[in-house]
């Protein structure tokens, strides 16, 4: 005869955390929020007291104005700097969204100091990315899908990720109109 000597009694205990009578088959997701940029956290809490305090500012700060400003000599356009970088497919996407871009970025800058700081961080980032992820690539001759998934996972996702609450609302579109935006004031290239 088996004896069953199996029970437990939990009556006044404290296990502490959980209790498992056997196989423990849980899954514990966590998701690390330190990823994000606590320095656009910030920003975006000064934006909205600056918004609050400040309705009538409509000053460009000088970094913003230099993205705003054509920095090349020999003005081709958007459209031909695509074609000559091989990508005509996109022309019409990029001139709606950067021209969409370029829209909510004067709506969101024309009031605030902050605004523009946040805008100015992010611009910063998207050019960066693609001078240095993906630009040799295009140098390089290489496919045009392996550039496409790195502009997605060196440039969207990180700034995506870094827009944290997303106070602007910028989106996978208007992260590309970024792109488009800087290369047609010629801060980057396609070739």
């Amino acid at each position: 005869m088996i004896s069953n000597n199996n029970k437990i009694n939990l009556e006044n205990s404290d296990v502490g955390d959980k209790f498992v009578g056997r196989d423990d088959k849980s899954v514990n997701i966590t998701y690390n929020s330190s990823n994000r940029s606590t320095y656009l956290q910030d920003l975006y809490n000064r934006y909205q007291k600056e918004k609050n305090e400040n309705p009538d500012f409509k000053e460009l700060c000088e970094e913003l104005d230099y993205f705003n400003s054509i920095i090349d000599e020999d003005v081709i356009g958007l459209e031909e700097k695509l074609r000559q970088g091989g990508r005509e497919k996109l022309i019409s996407y990029a001139l709606e969204v950067k021209e969409r871009f370029h829209k909510k970025l004067m709506k969101t800058s024309q009031y605030s100091e902050i605004a523009q700081d946040i805008n100015v961080y992010l611009l910063t980032k998207v050019r960066r990315g693609f001078l240095m992820d993906i630009h040799n690539l295009i140098c390089d001759n290489e496919p045009e899908d392996k550039i496409n998934l790195l502009i997605t996972e060196r440039i969207i996702k990180p700034v995506q990720e870094d827009l944290g609450i997303n106070l602007f609302r910028y989106n996978e579109d208007d992260i590309m109109g970024m792109i488009f935006f800087l290369t047609g004031n010629c801060h980057i290239k396609w070739n």
